[in-house]
């Protein structure tokens, strides 16, 4: 009789990490959404062994499925790749007692206040903060602090919900704005300055940090706090301080005790030259930043780790900040608000040499939405894969001198970057 197959429970995500788990030899179950699966994608599902359909998020009714599964086929490991299944992925592990994201990790990561208070006594990695449920809070924490400061979710996505307070005239609208508090509480933070946001993505196994890659983002101007362009790896100079984010995540990541799992950090640079950390979730990286990292360095994230859960293979041993053989680039197409008439076909970019895909929702008869957080999907998206960032700009103008949007006032807008 052949040996029977570890069985991975995964949360939520899509179905390339189902793929890879079976290509790897797992008996995989699957729990969360599927609207949004193909046609092949749902081949994939037929494949796993149990499916619930149910949001990943919804942790009691996910460990209920999962110990119904587990008692029918015991399950080895959970994992999810998404940000909303991480949270039930580790309560899942720590109640059935197998494999997987450690509950400290995930609530330290999850409530920004938790992950704030465990930092306090690092002062290389502290930063002033305090929880605020009403504007008398939010006043009193800019009164020890002032402006600027940042109001933030305790435990949001993207970043929804965050508000940026650069002057007591912004100071004084939030406070006065009643339908702001109403899903409070809030952080407040002292606000890091800048336009530019380091996102570093790393594999942990058994308590051993790797660096994987890291990118660069352009934040959109004041008060937007959405991401514009993210650049893998971070082109000159950008990537002047490396080095020290390298050293400050590392750190991170062992004062907050994390000790297998991929992690998507976000990280800025204060004005004293201070790394600081934003924010850290135990997921890959959005918007594809994964596939920029693998397309660049070769480090393939979610097999290296499901890697490290195959009982009695060899131990998995990352590359900790592998070389860079090629750049990767992700622009966001942003047209005005206003009714299109029509638009160029966007099938023309395949054509552009160094455009890797694409993803463009712009129809004629429609308002593009603006974008106003990274929760919202953007109405255009470009991958670039490039041998470096000097073939970017070339690359760039050829994308700007082909597409383009048509409105029904005869503006014609052409993308700028």
């Amino acid at each position: 009789m052949s040996e029977r197959r570890p069985h991975l429970l995964v949360l939520s995500g899509w179905a390339g990490v189902l793929e890879t788990a079976l290509a790897l030899g797992f008996e995989v179950s699957f729990i969360g959404g599927t609207d949004e699966f193909s046609d092949r994608d749902r081949e994939v599902l037929a494949r796993c062994h149990f499916v619930e359909e149910m949001p990943a998020d919804r942790t009691a009714a996910v460990l209920a499925a999962a110990r119904r599964i587990h008692t029918e086929l015991p399950l080895h490991a959970a994992v999810s790749f998404g940000e909303f299944g991480t949270e039930s992925s580790a309560v899942v592990a720590d109640a059935l007692g197998i494999r997987g994201l450690s509950l400290r990790t995930a609530a330290l990561t999850h409530y920004k206040d938790l992950m704030r208070a465990a930092l306090a006594d690092r002062p290389e990695l502290a930063l002033a903060w305090a929880r605020v449920a009403n504007t008398e809070e939010l006043r009193a924490f800019a009164g020890r602090h002032g402006v600027p400061l940042i109001v933030k979710p305790v435990s949001g996505s993207g970043s929804v919900g965050v508000r940026q307070i650069l002057t007591e005239a912004e100071l004084a609208e939030a406070v006065a704005d009643s339908a702001f508090w109403r899903e409070g509480p809030y952080l407040a933070e002292e606000f890091v300055s800048g336009d530019v946001v380091y996102s570093v993505e790393t594999i942990t196994v058994d308590g051993e940090h790797h660096i994987a890659g890291v990118s660069c983002g352009v934040l959109c101007p004041h008060p937007n706090p959405a991401i514009t362009e993210i650049a893998v790896p971070p082109p000159p100079p950008y990537d002047a301080p490396l080095p020290e984010i390298h050293r400050t995540v590392l750190a991170f990541l062992d004062a907050v005790g994390h000790d297998w799992g991929l992690t998507h950090t976000e990280v800025k640079v204060a004005a004293d030259g201070r790394p600081v950390i934003i924010e850290s979730q135990p997921r890959i990286g959005g918007m594809r930043i994964f596939r920029m990292i693998e397309h660049a360095t070769g480090v393939d994230e979610v097999a290296t780790i499901l890697r490290s859960l195959l009982p009695g293979a060899a131990p998995v041993t990352p590359p900790h900040l592998p070389p860079y053989t090629a750049a990767g680039l992700c622009l966001s197409l942003v047209p005005p608000s206003r009714r299109v008439r029509r638009t160029a076909d966007p099938e023309l970019l395949r054509g552009i040499e160094g455009v890797d895909d694409f993803e463009i929702s712009v129809r004629p008869g429609q308002v593009p939405h603006p974008v106003v957080d990274n929760a919202a999907g953007r109405p255009g998206l470009i991958w670039l894969r490039v041998p470096d960032h000097t073939a970017v700009e070339r690359v760039k103008k050829e994308i700007s001198r082909t597409y383009w949007v048509e409105y029904e006032d005869g503006d014609v807008w052409y993308p700028s970057f």
